[in-house]
């Protein structure tokens, strides 16, 4: 069966035209609506759990997160080929534009303004996948893998320690605290917080999508993913917009010591390994030792 025959079955919404644009569909109604369908490849605990996410944040007046459009049972979403999807609005607009400096500000000020939003989620059953809080000394150990089997990449002595900084920083007692007070709160992440996950509409409002990697985690596990793909060995630039953020959504000591834990993760190395198998392109884009040094000296204005 169409798509289009599948949506019209289980949501009480006729379909013009459809068109695929990624891994979504992009509908539009008869009476002109813009819809988003995305289907899921995982457990459907997991989508409810995405699901609750995104209702949350409208609950709590969040208003540039995905609005979900219920099926004619008023379920969150149905099934498809065994496959559960959601149809959710679509907001018009376009990626923004990092090298703008005026888009960028806005990201940052939008990331803060959703984390003023991303806690008090109310669940009975977390999908053990999405309850992240213990797991982020074993995201860095992975990488710690990652990197020691590139040998071939050159001296590899200097990420190998970042990493180890990197798990030390993050079993000190205010990082420890931090990540505790977030779980306390039941703080949630959107996990790929970038320019390819965010719209600009037409009044220049930046909306959040693509909720796939949501999950129960510190905050600052989102902005340190941001600075990293944005600001990458660039120190003095990520403590400005750290800074920046702070005067939006106000850090604790606590959080600038997690924040500074995990900005000691070589991630655009890690990275660039997962994007890259030539050894050679790998090696090109690693920093200098001086350069390093730089960067760690630099993040410590943060704390």
């Amino acid at each position: 069966m169409p798509i289009i025959n599948d949506i019209e079955e289980a949501y009480p919404v006729t379909i013009r035209k459809s068109k695929k644009i990624r891994d979504v569909y992009r509908l539009v109604t008869m009476k002109g609506r813009m819809l988003c369908s995305k289907s899921y490849d995982i457990p459907e605990p997991e989508v409810h759990f995405i699901a609750r996410v995104m209702i949350h944040l409208a609950e709590t007046g969040f208003p540039y997160g995905p609005r979900i459009i219920s099926t004619k049972t008023q379920a969150l979403w149905a099934t498809r080929k065994e496959k559960p999807y959601m149809i959710t609005n679509w907001v018009w607009g376009r990626s923004p534009d990092f090298k703008e400096r005026s888009e960028w500000k806005k990201a940052i000020r939008t990331l803060a303004k959703f984390h003023r939003h991303a806690e008090g989620i109310t669940l009975d059953d977390i999908p053990a996948g999405r309850d992240r809080y213990a797991t982020l000394q074993n995201t860095i150990e992975h990488y710690r893998i990652n990197i020691s089997e590139h040998q071939g990449i050159g001296d590899i002595s200097t990420f190998i320690s970042l990493c180890d900084q990197a798990i030390h920083y993050l079993n000190q007692p205010k990082s420890i605290e931090a990540i505790n007070y977030e779980a306390s709160v039941r703080a949630f992440v959107h996990g790929d917080y970038n320019y390819p996950n965010l719209v600009m509409d037409r009044k220049d409002s930046i909306h959040l999508i693509d909720f796939e990697n949501t999950s129960l985690q510190a905050r600052m596990a989102d902005l340190a993913h941001v600075l990293h793909r944005n600001c990458s060995w660039n120190g003095e630039e990520m403590v400005r917009w750290v800074e920046y953020y702070d005067r939006k959504r106000p850090l604790s000591s606590e959080d600038r010591h997690l924040l500074f834990a995990l900005l000691h993760v070589p991630y655009p190395l890690v990275r660039t390994i997962r994007l890259n198998k030539n050894d050679s392109i790998i090696k090109n884009t690693m920093p200098q030792n001086t350069i390093i040094d730089k960067y760690v000296n630099a993040l410590k204005i943060m704390i």
